[in-house]
């Protein structure tokens, strides 16, 4: 029996194992991380005996443990399952060997799912803050506010919170609540603008229910720069409760994250985010650079500086620049292992230093703390393409999308690369050609092309990847960190076929 994949139903029950989810009757069911993973390995396999060794395998990757936490799982999953539909038990022991799945399992088509999934919480956007500092210059400063104010919301459990590309998509249009309820299918809008005024700072923000237009509740905060942290956990707070209820947010389960103890070094931090989303790389180094310099404890700051490096690594394959990435992501972590973010970074530089298991782990340990974070999606796609399990990748990818309809740009460099590595080349075209303007981006295409039978397209690729690194070759290329050799012979025939330099 062929394994099944994606979302998969049984009884009353719906399991998403790419987005982490286990629902009844449309209703969420708290299951750990661990036991979603047991959940998915038995439910892909019905019927069959699954060793307890595949099992520890599968929830414990990399990692020796004790029979009796395999147990521990098993017998939590059947207390979250309850009884069978026949009164026996969804998950069999087979004495001494391991357990079976004994329900009938049927997938779930992927176009049945919605774009906000049917979890039962509220959903909201917010919209980017308008500046309305009258210099151009500061619109890093309203952007990133709004994302830290997007991120402090999604820390509160009970919400489901629109990510960033989706709601900056509405920054230069008029505000037309009905379009963006129709659009992304949220039930409640938040909007506001951003002055600063020397060493101050003023805030206006508020919350509208988007299926009737009403404005619920509106608050103006003038404020000294420094109490801009306490400020955005205070907007998120207040907006949580007016969506959710007080009892709900005072109550919700959040992690927490440290923010910097200086005003100059979240400022440069910002502005380091702004081009660092715009692919502008040595800017962006040298203000996550600034940021840690200011303040040594600001663990964000010293992750955005490890990607950032990764970014570099891509350019000057020196392995040094690679160790200094890992030498920041180390010291994100030492100072905020609760931060999704950090856990992201360690996970891309080990990827980027072939220690793929390790990756993995601090992936899922990144997404267990952000679940719907796209970047963090898009990321640890990445590293199952390099794994091999581009079918794996792909179905994370199109979950993270139907949350997020327009992720970041790179997102589509790994989609693409999902679907070339299945032999989707015609779609991966599709998806790299909205992936920007950057050597590997045409180095890819080249290969794509190639492989379709097009050496024309696949030429003018290799000349347009050539014109922006000069000394790219098929060896260079094939330095790219797959843990699996038929993936990179993939990559690396499509280059030789396209013309690129040996």
């Amino acid at each position: 029996m062929p394994h099944m994949q994606g979302t998969r139903a049984f009884g009353p029950f719906v399991l998403d194992p790419d987005n982490g989810t286990l629902l009844k009757e449309r209703i969420p069911i708290a299951v750990g991380h661990r036991g979603l993973t047991l959940l998915a390995a038995l439910t892909a396999r019905p019927g069959e005996i699954l060793t307890k060794t595949e099992l520890l395998d599968a929830a414990w990757p990399g990692t020796a443990v004790e029979e009796g936490n395999l147990t521990v799982q098993i017998a939590t999953l059947r207390k979250a399952l309850g009884p069978a539909d026949n009164g026996g038990e969804w998950i069999s022991t087979v004495p001494r060997v391991g357990y079976r799945f004994t329900g009938t399992v049927e997938p779930v088509a992927s176009s049945s799912r919605i774009p906000i999934p049917p979890s039962g919480k509220p959903s909201i956007v917010v919209l980017p803050f308008a500046n309305f500092g009258g210099d151009q210059d500061q619109q890093y400063l309203s952007d990133g506010i709004t994302e830290d104010i997007i991120t402090e919301l999604a820390r509160f459990r009970s919400l489901l919170v629109i990510a960033r590309n989706s709601s900056f998509q509405f920054r230069h249009l008029e505000l037309d609540v009905a379009e963006i309820h129709r659009k992304l299918g949220v039930r409640y809008l938040v909007e506001g603008s951003v002055r600063k005024l020397g060493d101050r700072i003023r805030i206006t923000t508020q919350l509208i229910d988007a299926a009737t237009g009403t404005h619920l509740w509106a608050q103006r905060y003038d404020r000294a720069l420094n109490d801009i942290f306490a400020l955005q956990d205070e907007v998120a707070a207040l907006i949580a409760s007016m969506v959710e209820g007080q009892t709900e947010a005072d109550s919700a389960s959040r992690t927490r994250r440290k923010p910097p103890a200086d005003w100059d070094a979240y400022d440069y931090y910002l502005q380091g985010r702004a081009h660092f989303y715009r692919y502008e790389l040595d800017k962006a180094e040298i203000l996550f650079v600034r940021c840690v310099e200011l303040d040594s404890t600001f663990a964000q700051g010293h992750a955005f500086l490890a990607q950032a490096l990764v970014s570099r690594f891509w350019y000057d394959n020196d392995p040094r620049t690679l160790q200094k990435a890992w030498e920041s992501a180390r010291t994100a972590l030492a100072l905020d292992r609760s931060d999704g973010v950090c856990h992201q970074s360690m996970g891309l530089v080990l990827t980027h230093m072939r220690q793929h298991s390790d990756a993995g782990v601090h992936f899922e340990q990144a997404r267990s703390l952000n679940p719907l974070d796209v970047n963090i999606a898009g990321d640890y796609a990445s590293w199952l393409n390099y794994a091999g399990r581009a079918d794996t990748a792909l179905n994370v990818l199109e979950t993270a999308q139907q949350r997020e309809p327009l992720p970041p740009i790179w997102f589509w460099e790994v989609k693409g690369s999902s679907l070339f590595l299945l032999g989707r080349y015609s779609e991966a075209v599709g998806s790299y050609q909205k992936a920007g303007d950057q050597f590997f981006i045409h180095a890819f295409l080249a290969a794509s092309y190639a492989h379709l039978g097009e050496p024309e397209k696949a030429r003018a690729e290799v000349k347009e990847a050539l014109s922006k690194k000069h000394d790219l070759t098929v060896r260079l290329m094939s330095g790219l960190p797959f843990a699996d050799q038929g993936a990179l012979e993939l990559f690396t025939s499509g280059f030789r076929k396209a013309g690129f330099p040996a």
